[in-house]
């Protein structure tokens, strides 16, 4: 699986160019994060990653196939910011029907499943009708997983849920990286995309304005402060070394007061790049 290519992508509705050239990557196993400012192209991009829009110029690649080959599509999770469900419906009803439209095998286990994970299966005979603002975004991620895509674009997957429900999607995301699914996030929410983002891309007047790593496949930088103010900042390749360190550091007779992973400071790209 070679997952998402796009180069040089642009599109404008009349005179104005919304996107202006766009070139991005997301890899198999990699969660990638889109931000920017209100107006700045990425519902525009997203619909195009989807097949929803045709772009005026460029490339759209998926697999090596166009974004909206049947097989990809197939192969494609979504979750839009706000779902429009039929309220009548009972929501393991609602979850059957889409599992039996993606043909997904055993889909009645599948359904119980993701009931399950996201924490919805005692409101499964609930018509849709009676679910809050957050619990019809669960059944949203339920819908877009169903099929175990390879390919996942989430649309403010975190809006409208409260603190346990964050917990749940985020995750959902890590499991999804874990199966190896290339993931595009389109979030406001800066501190969730740092939690779960393994890259960010800021979207600014239609271009990539800037595009940080937030995280490396076994590099992950830590700072550690002790009592007397001083921090040590170091790299390790994973929680159980960070464990160690710190371990390490209190044994030398330091007291440590804060351990903080350290990635990239979003709000001051957001700010510096608008």
């Amino acid at each position: 699986m070679s997952g998402v290519r796009v180069r040089n992508l642009r599109k404008a509705y009349g005179a104005q160019q919304v996107l202006r050239g766009i070139d991005l990557d997301i890899e198999p196993g990699e969660v990638v994060g889109l931000i920017g400012p209100n107006g700045a192209g990425k519902t525009t991009l997203m619909s195009c990653l989807l097949g929803f829009l045709f772009p005026d110029e460029g490339e759209i690649t998926i697999d090596g196939r166009p974004a909206d080959d049947l097989a990809i599509r197939a192969r494609t999770g979504f979750v839009p910011e706000r779902m429009n469900f039929g309220r009548g419906v009972r929501g393991r009803e609602f979850l059957r029907y889409m599992a039996n439209l993606a043909r997904v095998p055993d889909a009645s286990a599948r359904v119980e499943e993701l009931l399950g994970r996201l924490e919805l299966a005692s409101a499964g005979e609930k018509s849709l009708s009676q679910y809050s603002r957050g619990m019809l975004q669960r059944m949203g991620m339920c819908q877009a997983l169903v099929g175990n895509p390879d390919f996942l674009f989430l649309d403010e997957p975190t809006s409208g849920l409260d603190p346990n429900g964050v917990m749940l999607v985020r995750g959902v995301i890590a499991e999804q990286r874990e199966r190896g699914a290339a993931v595009l996030l389109n979030s406001h929410q800066l501190a969730e995309v740092e939690r779960v983002c393994d890259r960010v891309l800021f979207l600014s007047k239609g271009v990539i304005a800037q595009a940080e790593t937030l995280r490396h496949a076994n590099a992950i930088p830590i700072a550690v402060t002790l009592l007397d103010g001083q921090v040590i900042r170091t790299t390790v390749g994973s929680d159980a070394e960070i464990a160690a360190e710190v371990r390490r550091i209190v044994e030398s007779g330091a007291d440590v007061v804060d351990v903080r992973k350290q990635t990239a400071d979003l709000e001051q790209i957001f700010r510096s790049a608008s």
